[in-house]
């Protein structure tokens, strides 16, 4: 895949999406379906074929968004990535089943679920890595929440991500994106 300057920095898509755009700085873009970035955990097998938009994070960084989607089905989700491999990475964002969740997957080897009920499509959300530390924030009120915190100390790119594992996909959203370090 080729790579394109945007916000200031070089990106790459790991999956090239149905379509992209970008305007007034919001980026929007559809995922196919039957995509997911998964390990082995519940049986299932590994999958690691979703839409994420990323750019290169060496040290400590700090990544911000306000993400959002159409979401549609079942596990449809949107949200930041922070890859270092395909067994060993994580996503946070919106996902839905039946309603909305807030959503974290840490995978490092095998994939370790987390979630919590939220409330509307869309989140401002922080991953922000010190010595190897991510803490995951999501903004509420106008404060910052951690809601997720792990160790992953490897060279990564980070950015925005979708998935749609169940539907035919959707089309998700990233605005004031901003990636320091």
């Amino acid at each position: 895949m080729a790579e394109t300057e945007i916000f200031g920095r070089r990106w790459m898509w790991s999956r090239e999406p149905i379509s992209w755009a970008l305007a007034a700085e919001t980026l929007t873009w559809r995922c196919p379906g039957a995509t997911d970035y998964w390990r082995t955990t519940e049986g299932l097998r590994p999958v690691h074929n979703g839409c994420s938009l990323l750019t290169r994070a060496e040290a400590d960084f700090e990544l911000e968004l306000l993400v959002g989607g159409e979401f549609a089905e079942r596990y449809d989700q949107a949200g930041l990535m922070v890859l270092a491999s395909e067994e060993r990475w994580l996503k946070a964002g919106i996902e839905v089943d039946g309603e909305h969740w807030l959503s974290a997957v840490h995978t490092r080897d095998e994939s370790d679920w987390s979630r919590e009920r939220w409330n509307g499509s869309h989140a401002r959300l922080r991953a922000v890595r010190t010595n190897g530390t991510i803490e995951v924030s999501v903004e509420e009120s106008g404060r910052w929440r951690i809601f997720r915190t792990l160790f992953l100390p490897d060279p990564v790119a980070v950015g925005p991500y979708s998935c749609a594992p169940k539907g035919a996909g959707f089309e998700a959203r990233a605005s004031d994106l901003r990636v320091a370090g």
